[in-house]
């Protein structure tokens, strides 16, 4: 299982639901093939440049093809991408750090009630500023309702806290194109809750 990409006090920590069997083999979170991520995060202004590219997962896939993929290889990669990241004040995680998941559908990859408290446990402790939950609507309001009754579906800053920490739901960011313009909306606001535009002269 990859680690949390975790510090104290971080300006954004994405939640995923579980980590999955494609980007478990690869090395590091949110590398499969439709997993929009990374150009959401650039495009919100979040990161520079994206930092995966989609060449850059090609070489890890041949790599993996040719056995050459092996875990000292991944180390010397990922810790570069995670510096990245963590130099921009952002983390990932996922729910379920029980199972790898062989896809999103997989009902394995199912949070239980002990992996939300452990989650939110973390939470309190690290502070980050925004959680940004990139897991399906219904998975998320399933997980939170219990615990937090104003959890619900609909996308965007929900009403209500994790410890001092905000809580957006964005929803998957796996594949269909037709909702790429919302996600994309949803990353330009969390860009602006991180970064508040200068204030007029």
């Amino acid at each position: 299982m990859i680690s949390d990409i975790l510090e104290s006090k971080l300006n954004l920590f994405i939640v995923g639901t579980a980590l999955t069997a494609e980007s478990d083999s690869l090395g590091f979170y949110n590398l499969d093939t439709r997993d929009r991520i990374w150009y959401l995060l650039e495009y919100g202004g979040l990161t520079p440049t994206p930092i995966f590219t989609p060449a850059e997962r090609k070489v890890l896939v041949n790599a993996k093809h040719g056995n050459v993929l092996n875990d000292m290889y991944k180390q010397l990669y990922f810790e570069k991408k995670q510096s990245a990241l963590l130099k921009k004040r952002i983390g990932m995680t996922v729910l379920n750090r029980r199972r790898i998941a062989k896809d999103e559908e997989d009902p394995d990859a199912i949070p239980t009630e002990k992996d939300i408290k452990q989650f939110i446990t973390k939470v309190t402790k690290f502070k980050p500023l925004v959680l940004a939950f990139i897991t399906p609507v219904e998975i998320f309001e399933n997980c939170f309702k219990p615990l937090y009754p104003l959890a619900n579906r609909t996308r965007g800053k929900q009403e209500f806290t994790i410890g001092d920490s905000e809580v957006w739901l964005v929803g998957n960011t796996l594949g269909k194109t037709k909702d790429l313009e919302e996600l994309e909306d949803l990353f330009d606001q969390i860009c602006k809750r991180i970064v508040p535009s200068p204030a007029l002269p």
